[in-house]
């Protein structure tokens, strides 16, 4: 048993350590004062929102989606700036087993690439179409032995937009409770 604890707590560690670059430091007069976005009025529940090409517009992946059980979701959050596109994510799995990390992500239409940036490869295939996210595929040894504990994995996690723009994405938490996005 102290092994299970105790690399549960290496694991939270490192991923402590990975999740601070995800929304970094900027100062206050270069944050956005602007309210979220999200879907247009009148829209169902977790519908997608409407195309733009604004970074923190409707069809941005900017901010919180969530998933899994409710008393503890997987979370991921996305924040755009400056072209590039930074996350954080946090799936769990049984016995309290997680996987978490962080890194830049890529979309090509419907298409979103999430490539961790720690000291071991990952890289997860996803899907983004109505208003949801589904992790499809994870490539990379880290993948599993890394950034995810014995009873967790990435692969076939799905999450609906909670939130839209940075202000939703910084509601994100880390395993430790800590922000995923902060």
């Amino acid at each position: 048993m102290p092994v299970r604890v105790e690399s549960l707590m290496r694991k939270s560690l490192v991923a402590l350590m990975l999740v601070a670059g995800c929304g970094g430091a900027q100062p206050a007069a270069n944050r956005s004062a602007a309210a979220p976005q999200g879907a247009p009025a009148g829209a169902a529940p977790g519908a997608a929102p409407a195309a733009s090409s604004a970074g923190d517009g409707p069809a941005s992946l900017t901010g919180l989606w969530e998933g899994g059980r409710a008393d503890r979701p997987d979370q991921l959050c996305l924040i755009e700036k400056g072209g590039k596109t930074q996350f954080g994510i946090v799936t769990w799995g049984a016995n309290l087993d997680s996987c978490s990390g962080a890194g830049l992500a890529e979309r090509d239409g419907g298409r979103v690439t999430l490539r961790m940036t720690g000291d071991s490869a990952c890289t997860i295939e996803a899907e983004a179409a109505d208003g949801r996210i589904v992790l499809r595929r994870a490539d990379g040894p880290g993948c599993r032995d890394y950034y995810c504990g014995h009873g967790a994995r990435f692969d076939g996690a799905a999450f609906s937009r909670k939130g839209a723009g940075e202000a939703a994405a910084r509601k994100a938490t880390d395993i430790a409770g800590d922000p995923l996005c902060g």
